[in-house]
């Protein structure tokens, strides 16, 4: 009898360290190596959820020697995304998605519009890096956006060119965060209808980081 419950209770000992060690290669699987070329923008969106997953559970990678990595990024770049997003101090791509240099391309403005800089950028980290995935990332509490929903309010030359670019999109919305969605929205579109983006093949999302929780809900994939 207490041979036959040691054996069981050994199996089960056995099946959990199994079940452990697989969860575990299933997560070392989502972090990407700095030397890794991908092609496939599934693989980098799992890499952008996966961390995110991490951030939000206080769980961050090692970032391993930077001297090592500096120099190993001495020789060339793979990013496997591209992010677009604001340039508010509290939305830091590299934070909230957990990535290390040289794992996302990343372009910032106040926004988060595809402007000409901001295309220019994109189409040589889709063209000549081969970053398959674009991902526009807005985020609550938007003063840009806010500001563009304020009729009649007029700024300084050059922020006023950056209100200009956003109020098309979110004139007529009465709320922030669906004005909000809209920019992002906007924005996806600019980037998608981009020639060198096409013939690149990359995907292009939007996203929505919410700077209270820090969760990035993704716009425009399957469930």
């Amino acid at each position: 009898m207490l041979k036959s419950m040691l054996s069981v209770v050994l199996a089960l000992v056995m099946l959990l360290s199994a079940a452990a060690h697989h969860a575990e290669a299933e997560a070392v699987r989502y972090y990407h190596d700095i030397r890794e070329v991908v092609t496939d923008w599934e693989v980098s969106l799992r890499y952008l959820q996966e961390g995110n997953i991490r951030y939000l559970a206080g769980a961050s990678l090692e970032r391993g020697p930077l001297a090592e990595i500096r120099e190993i990024l001495g020789e060339g770049q793979h990013p496997f995304a591209v992010i677009v997003t604001c340039a508010d101090s509290r939305v830091a791509p590299e934070v909230y998605f957990d990535q290390k240099l040289g794992d996302i391309f990343v372009i910032r403005n106040a926004g988060n519009i595809a402007d000409e800089t901001a295309l220019g950028s994109i189409e040589f980290a889709v063209g000549h890096l081969r970053a398959p995935l674009v991902v526009v990332v807005g985020h609550s509490a938007c003063g840009a956006v806010a500001g563009a929903m304020i009729e009649g309010a007029e700024f300084s030359e050059n922020l006023q060119s950056v209100i200009n670019r956003i109020r098309p999109s979110v004139y007529n919305e009465e709320d922030l965060h669906a004005a909000t969605l809209a920019n992002i929205r906007h924005a996806v579109e600019q980037i998608e209808a981009n020639p060198i983006v096409i013939e690149a093949g990359a995907r292009v999302l939007g996203a929505h980081y919410d700077i209270v929780t820090g969760e990035v809900s993704f716009i425009g994939i399957e469930e």
